[in-house]
């Protein structure tokens, strides 16, 4: 069986560097119910890494500048 571990960075919720990962951990976040908010997934501009926020986490980051909006869900 395969396990990952995903390195959390600060307020993230899980991080990859596959694109369709993040996606997928951003439907099963959404489909939990746990939460209605907002979702950013951004890019970080340092390493490639694709990082899966609540939106209010993001815009609460003190280097927001260090990544990309890629995609805002609803």
């Amino acid at each position: 069986m395969e396990e990952r571990i995903f390195f959390n960075q600060g307020n993230a919720l899980t991080s990859d560097v596959d694109l369709k990962a993040l996606y997928i951990a951003a439907q099963i976040e959404k489909d939990s119910g746990r939460d209605k908010e907002p979702l950013v997934i951004a890019k970080d501009k340092r390493n490639n890494q694709y990082v899966l926020f609540f939106k209010e986490d993001f815009h609460a980051l003190k280097n927001p500048d260090d990544y990309e909006i890629v995609e805002e869900l609803n």
